[in-house]
Protein backbone atom coordinates (compact mmCIF):
# COMPACT_ATOMS: atom_id res chain seq x y z
CA UNK A 1 0.00 0.00 0.00
CA UNK A 2 2.91 2.27 1.27
CA UNK A 3 4.75 1.15 -2.12
CA UNK A 4 1.85 2.13 -4.36
CA UNK A 5 0.74 5.40 -2.96
CA UNK A 6 4.33 6.28 -3.17
CA UNK A 7 4.37 5.52 -6.51
CA UNK A 8 1.75 7.58 -7.58
CA UNK A 9 3.18 10.53 -5.52
CA UNK A 10 6.33 10.70 -7.52
CA UNK A 11 4.18 10.45 -11.03
CA UNK A 12 2.08 13.74 -9.97
CA UNK A 13 5.51 15.15 -8.77
CA UNK A 14 6.88 14.12 -12.38
CA UNK A 15 3.52 15.43 -14.19
CA UNK A 16 3.82 18.93 -12.66
CA UNK A 17 7.30 19.40 -13.45
CA UNK A 18 6.66 18.38 -17.15
CA UNK A 19 3.78 21.11 -16.74
CA UNK A 20 5.55 23.73 -15.42
CA UNK A 21 8.23 23.36 -17.86
CA UNK A 22 10.98 22.63 -15.41
CA UNK A 23 12.94 20.65 -17.54
CA UNK A 24 12.90 22.73 -21.22
CA UNK A 25 13.52 26.43 -20.59
CA UNK A 26 11.94 28.86 -22.72
CA UNK A 27 13.88 30.27 -25.73
CA UNK A 28 12.70 33.79 -25.63
CA UNK A 29 13.95 36.72 -23.74
CA UNK A 30 10.67 37.47 -22.41
CA UNK A 31 11.22 37.61 -18.08
CA UNK A 32 7.82 37.33 -16.43
CA UNK A 33 7.51 36.42 -12.43
CA UNK A 34 5.00 33.41 -11.64
CA UNK A 35 5.09 32.02 -8.20
CA UNK A 36 2.11 29.94 -8.49
CA UNK A 37 4.45 26.58 -8.87
CA UNK A 38 6.49 27.83 -6.02
CA UNK A 39 3.79 28.21 -3.73
CA UNK A 40 2.21 25.31 -4.72
CA UNK A 41 5.43 23.31 -4.59
CA UNK A 42 5.15 24.47 -0.67
CA UNK A 43 1.84 22.92 -0.22
CA UNK A 44 3.24 19.52 -1.32
CA UNK A 45 5.92 19.95 1.06
CA UNK A 46 3.55 20.01 3.70
CA UNK A 47 1.86 17.34 2.45
CA UNK A 48 4.91 15.07 2.72
CA UNK A 49 5.60 16.61 6.21
CA UNK A 50 2.65 15.11 7.12
CA UNK A 51 3.51 11.91 5.88
CA UNK A 52 6.60 12.07 7.51
CA UNK A 53 4.95 12.57 10.74
CA UNK A 54 2.00 10.45 10.31
CA UNK A 55 4.65 7.41 9.70
CA UNK A 56 6.58 8.46 12.89
CA UNK A 57 3.09 8.15 14.95
CA UNK A 58 2.46 4.57 13.15
CA UNK A 59 5.92 3.51 14.28
CA UNK A 60 5.73 4.61 17.59
CA UNK A 61 1.84 2.78 17.86
CA UNK A 62 3.38 -0.75 16.25
CA UNK A 63 6.36 -0.72 18.94
CA UNK A 64 4.09 0.26 21.74
CA UNK A 65 2.16 -2.66 20.58
CA UNK A 66 4.79 -5.23 19.90
CA UNK A 67 6.02 -4.47 23.32
CA UNK A 68 2.76 -4.66 25.09
CA UNK A 69 1.88 -8.22 23.17
CA UNK A 70 5.03 -9.62 23.05
CA UNK A 71 7.42 -7.79 25.19
CA UNK A 72 6.95 -10.68 28.20
CA UNK A 73 8.62 -13.06 26.30
CA UNK A 74 12.28 -11.55 26.38
CA UNK A 75 13.99 -12.28 29.64
CA UNK A 76 15.46 -9.72 31.85
CA UNK A 77 18.73 -11.21 30.94
CA UNK A 78 18.85 -11.23 27.56
CA UNK A 79 21.80 -9.77 25.24
CA UNK A 80 21.54 -9.92 21.47
CA UNK A 81 24.78 -12.01 20.36
CA UNK A 82 25.87 -10.39 17.52
CA UNK A 83 28.24 -12.91 16.45
CA UNK A 84 26.07 -16.36 16.99
CA UNK A 85 23.11 -15.05 16.20
CA UNK A 86 21.41 -17.16 19.06
CA UNK A 87 21.53 -16.89 22.99
CA UNK A 88 23.39 -19.16 24.78
CA UNK A 89 21.28 -20.52 28.14
CA UNK A 90 23.60 -21.20 31.31
CA UNK A 91 23.64 -24.35 32.95
CA UNK A 92 21.44 -23.54 35.63
CA UNK A 93 18.59 -21.27 34.39
CA UNK A 94 18.68 -25.14 31.83
CA UNK A 95 16.91 -26.05 35.12
CA UNK A 96 14.26 -23.40 35.14
CA UNK A 97 13.01 -24.24 31.68
CA UNK A 98 8.87 -25.08 31.52
CA UNK A 99 8.27 -27.77 30.51
CA UNK A 100 7.51 -28.20 26.72
CA UNK A 101 3.69 -29.61 27.71
CA UNK A 102 2.98 -26.47 29.63
CA UNK A 103 4.84 -23.72 26.62
CA UNK A 104 5.95 -24.73 23.19
CA UNK A 105 7.61 -22.15 20.83
CA UNK A 106 7.12 -23.27 17.34
CA UNK A 107 9.27 -19.92 15.68
CA UNK A 108 11.90 -20.86 17.94
CA UNK A 109 12.24 -24.66 16.72
CA UNK A 110 11.16 -24.25 13.43
CA UNK A 111 12.85 -20.99 12.30
CA UNK A 112 15.77 -19.95 15.07
CA UNK A 113 17.27 -16.89 12.72
CA UNK A 114 13.61 -15.37 13.03
CA UNK A 115 13.36 -15.78 16.85
CA UNK A 116 16.62 -14.14 17.15
CA UNK A 117 15.61 -11.43 15.03
CA UNK A 118 12.41 -11.18 17.24
CA UNK A 119 13.95 -11.04 20.46
CA UNK A 120 16.64 -8.55 19.15
CA UNK A 121 14.15 -5.78 18.08
CA UNK A 122 12.28 -6.57 21.11
CA UNK A 123 15.38 -5.56 22.81
CA UNK A 124 15.74 -2.80 20.42
CA UNK A 125 12.40 -1.86 21.01
CA UNK A 126 12.88 -2.04 25.44
CA UNK A 127 15.88 -0.44 25.00
CA UNK A 128 16.13 2.50 22.59
CA UNK A 129 12.46 2.78 22.70
CA UNK A 130 10.81 4.27 19.03
CA UNK A 131 14.11 5.24 17.71
CA UNK A 132 13.94 1.38 16.07
CA UNK A 133 12.81 1.65 12.24
CA UNK A 134 10.30 -0.81 12.75
CA UNK A 135 8.92 1.31 9.09
CA UNK A 136 12.53 2.46 7.99
CA UNK A 137 11.49 1.33 4.18
CA UNK A 138 8.32 3.56 3.96
CA UNK A 139 9.96 6.45 6.14
CA UNK A 140 13.40 6.52 3.64
CA UNK A 141 10.33 6.32 0.30
CA UNK A 142 8.30 9.47 2.00
CA UNK A 143 11.61 11.15 2.48
CA UNK A 144 12.48 11.12 -1.42
CA UNK A 145 9.17 12.01 -1.92
CA UNK A 146 10.12 14.83 0.39
CA UNK A 147 13.26 15.44 -1.22
CA UNK A 148 11.28 15.57 -5.06
CA UNK A 149 9.05 17.89 -3.45
CA UNK A 150 11.89 20.34 -2.37
CA UNK A 151 13.74 20.09 -5.71
CA UNK A 152 10.29 21.29 -7.38
CA UNK A 153 10.44 24.51 -5.76
CA UNK A 154 13.95 25.27 -6.03
CA UNK A 155 13.85 24.85 -9.19
CA UNK A 156 10.19 26.44 -9.79
CA UNK A 157 12.12 29.41 -8.54
CA UNK A 158 15.23 29.33 -10.02
CA UNK A 159 14.18 28.94 -13.27
CA UNK A 160 13.23 32.21 -13.80
CA UNK A 161 16.77 33.19 -13.34
CA UNK A 162 18.17 30.86 -15.08
CA UNK A 163 16.29 32.18 -17.91
CA UNK A 164 17.67 35.09 -18.14
CA UNK A 165 21.54 34.28 -17.46
CA UNK A 166 21.62 31.90 -20.30
CA UNK A 167 21.08 34.76 -22.43
CA UNK A 168 24.40 36.54 -21.15
CA UNK A 169 26.70 34.13 -23.62
CA UNK A 170 24.80 34.75 -26.19
CA UNK A 171 24.59 38.71 -26.06
CA UNK A 172 26.36 40.15 -29.39
CA UNK A 173 26.92 43.63 -27.21
CA UNK A 174 29.77 42.17 -25.62
CA UNK A 175 32.05 42.03 -29.05
CA UNK A 176 30.28 44.87 -30.61
CA UNK A 177 32.20 47.89 -31.43
CA UNK A 178 30.75 51.17 -32.33
CA UNK A 179 30.86 55.05 -32.12
CA UNK A 180 29.78 54.73 -28.23
CA UNK A 181 32.43 52.18 -27.46
CA UNK A 182 35.01 55.19 -28.34
CA UNK A 183 32.96 58.07 -26.50
CA UNK A 184 32.37 55.64 -23.14
CA UNK A 185 35.86 53.82 -23.14
CA UNK A 186 37.69 56.51 -21.37
CA UNK A 187 34.23 57.03 -19.08
CA UNK A 188 34.50 55.91 -14.99
CA UNK A 189 32.76 52.27 -13.91
CA UNK A 190 30.04 54.89 -12.07
CA UNK A 191 28.87 56.19 -15.39
CA UNK A 192 27.62 52.74 -16.53
CA UNK A 193 24.10 51.63 -15.60
CA UNK A 194 23.56 47.65 -14.56
CA UNK A 195 22.35 45.64 -17.89
CA UNK A 196 18.01 44.73 -18.31
CA UNK A 197 19.09 41.31 -17.59
CA UNK A 198 20.88 41.73 -14.06
CA UNK A 199 18.69 44.46 -12.85
CA UNK A 200 15.50 42.01 -13.64
CA UNK A 201 17.47 39.39 -11.41
CA UNK A 202 18.22 41.80 -8.61
CA UNK A 203 15.26 42.66 -8.09
CA UNK A 204 13.76 38.99 -8.59
CA UNK A 205 16.13 38.17 -5.84
CA UNK A 206 14.94 41.14 -3.76
CA UNK A 207 11.51 39.92 -3.90
CA UNK A 208 12.17 36.29 -2.71
CA UNK A 209 12.01 36.97 1.20
CA UNK A 210 8.40 38.13 0.67
CA UNK A 211 7.80 34.87 -1.06
CA UNK A 212 9.50 32.73 1.36
CA UNK A 213 8.07 34.14 4.57
CA UNK A 214 5.68 31.35 4.90
CA UNK A 215 8.26 29.42 6.05
CA UNK A 216 8.47 31.71 9.17
CA UNK A 217 5.15 32.79 10.13
CA UNK A 218 3.42 29.82 9.58
CA UNK A 219 2.83 27.67 12.21
CA UNK A 220 3.01 24.58 10.40
CA UNK A 221 4.37 21.31 12.85
CA UNK A 222 4.11 19.33 9.16
CA UNK A 223 5.62 21.86 7.07
CA UNK A 224 8.36 22.36 9.40
CA UNK A 225 9.07 18.93 9.43
CA UNK A 226 9.39 18.41 5.80
CA UNK A 227 11.53 21.41 5.43
CA UNK A 228 14.32 20.50 8.24
CA UNK A 229 14.03 16.54 6.71
CA UNK A 230 14.86 17.92 2.91
CA UNK A 231 17.77 19.14 1.97
CA UNK A 232 18.79 22.04 -0.56
CA UNK A 233 21.76 21.90 -3.79
CA UNK A 234 24.24 24.23 -3.94
CA UNK A 235 25.32 24.15 -0.17
CA UNK A 236 27.39 26.78 1.58
CA UNK A 237 31.37 26.69 0.62
CA UNK A 238 33.64 25.14 2.59
CA UNK A 239 34.10 27.80 5.58
CA UNK A 240 32.04 30.02 4.98
CA UNK A 241 29.69 31.44 7.19
CA UNK A 242 26.44 30.07 7.53
CA UNK A 243 23.73 31.47 9.75
CA UNK A 244 21.09 30.88 7.59
CA UNK A 245 21.25 27.87 8.51
CA UNK A 246 18.90 28.85 11.86
CA UNK A 247 16.38 30.24 9.88
CA UNK A 248 14.19 28.45 7.22
CA UNK A 249 13.95 31.43 4.72
CA UNK A 250 17.30 32.43 4.92
CA UNK A 251 18.52 28.72 3.91
CA UNK A 252 16.44 29.00 0.95
CA UNK A 253 17.44 32.19 0.12
CA UNK A 254 21.22 31.45 0.54
CA UNK A 255 20.70 28.38 -1.68
CA UNK A 256 18.97 30.09 -4.40
CA UNK A 257 21.53 33.18 -4.38
CA UNK A 258 24.81 30.51 -4.33
CA UNK A 259 22.91 28.57 -7.65
CA UNK A 260 22.70 31.95 -8.72
CA UNK A 261 26.09 33.18 -8.72
CA UNK A 262 27.16 30.10 -9.44
CA UNK A 263 25.44 30.01 -12.78
CA UNK A 264 26.38 33.37 -13.45
CA UNK A 265 30.23 32.65 -13.07
CA UNK A 266 29.54 29.92 -15.10
CA UNK A 267 27.90 31.73 -18.39
CA UNK A 268 30.02 34.89 -17.88
CA UNK A 269 33.40 32.00 -18.88
CA UNK A 270 31.61 31.15 -21.88
CA UNK A 271 31.52 34.81 -23.56
CA UNK A 272 34.01 34.26 -26.27
CA UNK A 273 34.88 38.03 -26.59
CA UNK A 274 34.58 41.65 -24.83
CA UNK A 275 35.71 44.58 -25.80
CA UNK A 276 37.23 47.40 -23.64
CA UNK A 277 33.89 48.91 -22.84
CA UNK A 278 31.70 45.76 -22.32
CA UNK A 279 34.73 44.25 -20.23
CA UNK A 280 33.04 47.21 -17.79
CA UNK A 281 30.32 46.68 -18.62
CA UNK A 282 30.47 43.31 -17.24
CA UNK A 283 32.23 44.93 -14.25
CA UNK A 284 29.28 46.80 -13.49
CA UNK A 285 26.69 44.47 -13.72
CA UNK A 286 28.69 42.36 -11.51
CA UNK A 287 28.66 44.98 -8.79
CA UNK A 288 25.43 45.37 -8.83
CA UNK A 289 25.00 41.87 -8.22
CA UNK A 290 27.45 41.79 -5.23
CA UNK A 291 25.57 44.76 -3.61
CA UNK A 292 22.28 42.65 -4.02
CA UNK A 293 23.79 40.24 -1.89
CA UNK A 294 24.83 42.70 0.11
CA UNK A 295 21.32 44.32 1.14
CA UNK A 296 20.19 40.82 1.29
CA UNK A 297 22.73 39.75 4.09
CA UNK A 298 24.26 37.41 1.83
CA UNK A 299 28.37 36.32 0.92
CA UNK A 300 29.23 37.30 -2.22
CA UNK A 301 30.75 33.73 -3.67
CA UNK A 302 34.79 34.08 -4.14
CA UNK A 303 34.43 33.07 -8.20
CA UNK A 304 32.03 35.96 -8.24
CA UNK A 305 34.19 38.43 -6.97
CA UNK A 306 37.30 37.07 -8.60
CA UNK A 307 35.83 37.40 -11.68
CA UNK A 308 34.59 41.23 -11.40
CA UNK A 309 38.09 41.80 -10.18
CA UNK A 310 40.30 40.46 -12.97
CA UNK A 311 37.36 42.32 -15.84
CA UNK A 312 38.70 45.73 -13.49
CA UNK A 313 42.14 44.98 -13.53
CA UNK A 314 44.25 47.25 -16.05
CA UNK A 315 45.67 45.70 -19.48
CA UNK A 316 49.04 46.74 -18.62
CA UNK A 317 48.62 45.40 -14.96
CA UNK A 318 46.80 42.05 -15.61
CA UNK A 319 49.68 39.62 -15.87
CA UNK A 320 51.11 40.12 -12.41
CA UNK A 321 47.87 40.59 -10.52
CA UNK A 322 46.76 37.26 -12.03
CA UNK A 323 49.15 35.34 -9.73
CA UNK A 324 46.84 36.30 -7.35
CA UNK A 325 43.62 34.04 -8.35
CA UNK A 326 43.19 31.19 -10.35
CA UNK A 327 45.01 30.18 -13.20
CA UNK A 328 42.22 28.67 -15.04
CA UNK A 329 39.24 31.78 -14.37
CA UNK A 330 42.92 33.87 -15.15
CA UNK A 331 43.16 32.85 -18.39
CA UNK A 332 39.57 32.44 -19.72
CA UNK A 333 39.23 36.23 -18.62
CA UNK A 334 42.51 36.87 -20.50
CA UNK A 335 41.26 35.25 -23.39
CA UNK A 336 38.35 36.89 -23.54
CA UNK A 337 40.07 40.51 -22.92
CA UNK A 338 42.20 38.99 -25.65
CA UNK A 339 45.47 40.47 -23.09
CA UNK A 340 48.03 38.51 -23.16
CA UNK A 341 49.04 35.93 -20.71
Amino acid sequence: LFSKYVSDFSNALQSIRKKCRLEDLPSDSHFQEDWAAFQNAIRIIATCGELLRQCGDLEQQLANRILSTAGKFLSESYRPCSLSGFQERSPDKQSHLKSPWQEYCYLQQESPAEYTALLETLYTLKEKGTSHNLLSASRSAFTRLNQMAHQLAFDSVFLRIKQQLLLVAKMESWSASGAGEILTDDLPNFSLTPLEYISNIGQYIMSLPLHLEPFVTQEDAALELALHAGKLPFPPEPGDEVPELDNMADYWLGSLARAMMQTYCEVILQIPEVTPHSTKQLATDIDYLINVMDALGLQPSKTLQNTGSLLKTKPEDYKQAARNFPRRLACKIAAMRALDY
